[in-house]
C-alpha cells in the first residue's frame, strides 16, 4: 500500500528488534532498524517496561510516527494446532471454537487469548484445515498494557513464527518451491517451520538442550520427518538454512540426501542487518501488505483501527490522474469503448461455452463421487499391529505412560500420564496411521504427582 509506514517489534526471551518500514512507488523499504539485548532471565513485567522505554527511544531518535506497531512475542509461549473441521462452521468459527477450545489445547477460553486461520478448504470432502495459535492471558496482557503507556494504539500481537513465515512468502525469491522448510537459528533456539502454498503448515521451537551436542544430525532426523509428512510422490524438498555461520560445513553434511536442495538467505538484497530482523520486518509488513498467515492475539476490541491516510492520498493521485487522461486523451476513451463493446460480445458468446463447460464438469464430480463411494468398499483398515507399531514409536517411553488403551470402529482412545501431555498431540499428528487427534478432557495432576494425567483420542486412516 503506497505511503504507508509500519512499525515491528519482535520480542525474544534475550532481545528484542525493531524494524520501522515505509511503502513508497518503488516499493518496501527498510527505513531504520534496531536490536537491543535483555539481561537473561528477565520477568516478564520488567520486560515490557523496558520494550516500552525502548519503543519511545526508537521513534524518538528517528522522528517517526508509524501508522501501525505490529508486536511479536517468543514461540514457546503459544500452542499450535492444525484441526479438520466441518466447512458449516466457518461462519461462526470463532464462537465455535469458543465452545470447544478444551478439546484443542488444555486450558479453558477464558484463560487465553486465540486465533485462526482457515488454510485450506476441500469442498468435495466439506471440510477445512484450520490454525489455531493461543497463548495464556498472562503472557499477552504486559503487552497489550503497552498501548496506554506509549500513547500510541498496538495494531497487533503474534508470535515470530507466523511472522517470519510471512516474510519467506513477501520475499521469496525466484525458482523457490511452493512448499519449503524454514530452519532458523537465533537466540539459542532453533526453530523448523513448512511453508505450504505461503501459509505455516508446521511449527516446532527446540531450545538448546533439546537438540544436544549434534545440531546437524537433529536438523537432518527432523527435516526427514518432514518430508516423510509430504509423502513419497514429492521431489525434493528445498529448505532454507538462517542464522548459521558454516554454511559450507551444512552444504557437505547435507549434501548426500538428494531429497533436499538446500538454500541460503541473502539479505543484503533486503537491506536486513542480521537474522534476527526477519520476524521484526515480517511483523512491520502486516502493517502494509495483505499477508498470506494472518494470526491476531489481540481481542478485537482492544486493536488500533488501520489507517487511512495511505488510502486518502492515493484516491486523490489517482483522481488527478483521471482528470488528465480525460482532457489529454478523449478519443482514446472512446477508442476503448468501441473495443470493449466488442469484448462484451465476445464474453457473452463465450459464456455459453463456460455454462455447457461447467454442466460437463458437474456430471464430472457426480462420477467421480461414485468411484469414491465404490472405493470405499474395499477400503481395509490398518492392521492393529501397525497400529501398536506405530503408537510405541510416537510416545515416548522415558517420560509418558499408557494406562488404558481402547481402540474401536476406527478409533482409538489412550489414557494415561506424562511429563508434558501437549507434545503428545504433535508427535501423534506427525504419523500417516492416524487424524483428528485431540484431547478428550482437560489435563489434570493428582496429589503431590508432578505427571500430567491426560485422555487424548484419535481416529485411523
Amino acid at each position: 500500500m503506497l505511503f504507508q509506514t509500519s512499525l515491528g517489534v519482535d520480542i525474544q526471551h534475550n532481545s528484542v528488534s525493531f524494524a520501522y518500514l515505509k511503502a513508497s512507488f518503488k516499493g518496501v523499504r527498510l527505513a531504520a532498524h534496531a536490536t537491543y539485548p535483555f539481561e537473561e532471565g528477565t520477568p516478564g513485567k520488567d520486560k515490557a517496561d523496558l520494550v516500552r522505554g525502548l519503543i519511545r527511544d526508537f521513534v524518538g531518535k528517528n522522528s517517526i510516527s508509524p501508522a501501525s506497531i505490529f508486536l511479536g512475542v517468543p514461540r514457546d509461549v503459544a500452542i499450535f494446532r492444525y484441526v479438520e473441521l466441518p466447512l458449516a462452521v466457518k461462519e461462526n468459527l470463532r464462537d465455535t471454537l469458543g465452545y470447544e477450545m478444551e478439546k484443542y489445547v488444555p486450558f479453558s477460553a477464558d484463560e487465553i487469548y486465540f486465533d485462526c486461520q482457515v488454510i485450506a478448504e476441500d469442498k468435495d470432502s466439506g471440510k477445512m484445515k484450520l490454525l489455531i495459535i493461543a497463548a495464556k492471558k498472562e503472557a499477552v496482557d504486559p503487552y497489550l498494557d503497552l498501548s496506554a503507556r506509549i500513547g500510541v494504539g498496538i495494531s497487533g500481537i503474534e508470535i515470530g513464527s507466523t511472522a517470519m513465515a510471512n516474510y519467506f512468502s513477501y520475499q521469496r525469491d525466484p525458482g523457490w518451491a511452493d512448499t519449503c522448510a524454514i530452519v532458523y537459528l537465533s537466540d539459542g533456539r532453533l526453530e523448523l517451520d513448512l511453508l505450504k502454498g505461503g501459509f505455516l503448515d508446521y511449527s516446532r521451537s527446540v531450545n538448546r538442550g533439546e537438540w544436544g551436542p549434534d545440531l546437524l544430525g537433529f536438523i537432518s532426523h527432523e527435516l526427514q520427518k518432514l518430508k516423510d509428512g509430504l509423502g513419497e510422490s514429492r521431489g525434493s524438498l528445498s529448505a532454507v538454512f538462517c542464522g548459521f555461520d558454516a554454511a559450507a560445513e551444512m552444504v557437505d553434511h547435507f549434501r548426500a540426501d538428494e531429497g533436499l536442495e538446500i538454500r541460503f538467505v541473502d539479505l543484503s538484497r533486503r537491506g536486513i542487518p542480521s537474522f534476527a530482523m526477519i520476524p521484526a520486518y515480517g511483523l512491520a509488513l502486516k502493517g502494509i501488505l495483505k499477508l498470506p498467515t494472518d494470526i491476531n492475539l489481540v481481542p478485537e476490541a482492544f486493536r488500533k483501527r488501520p489507517n487511512k491516510a495511505g488510502h486518502y492520498t492515493m484516491f486523490v493521485l489517482a483522481g488527478l490522474l483521471i482528470l488528465l487522461a480525460l482532457a489529454w486523451g478523449g478519443g482514446i476513451i472512446v477508442s476503448q469503448q468501441l473495443h470493449l463493446r466488442r469484448l462484451n460480445t465476445e464474453i457473452a458468446r463465450l459464456g455459453t461455452e463456460v455454462a455447457n463447460i461447467e454442466q460437463t464438469r458437474k456430471k464430472c464430480n457426480e462420477i467421480e463421487m461414485q468411484i469414491d463411494y465404490l472405493n470405499a468398499l474395499y477400503r481395509v483398515p490398518p492392521p492393529l499391529l501397525e497400529v501398536f507399531k506405530e503408537l510405541s514409536l510416537r510416545i515416548p517411553k522415558k517420560n509418558a505412560w499408557v494406562r488404558r488403551l481402547t481402540i474401536s470402529d476406527g478409533e482409538v482412545k489412550m489414557d494415561g500420564e506424562a511429563e508434558v501431555s501437549s507434545e503428545l498431540i504433535s508427535s501423534l499428528e506427525g504419523s500417516p496411521l492416524f487424524r483428528d487427534v485431540a484431547f478428550l478432557s482437560s489435563i489434570t495432576r493428582r496429589g503431590q504427582s508432578k505427571k500430567e494425567f491426560f485422555s487424548i483420542g484419535l481416529k485411523l486412516n
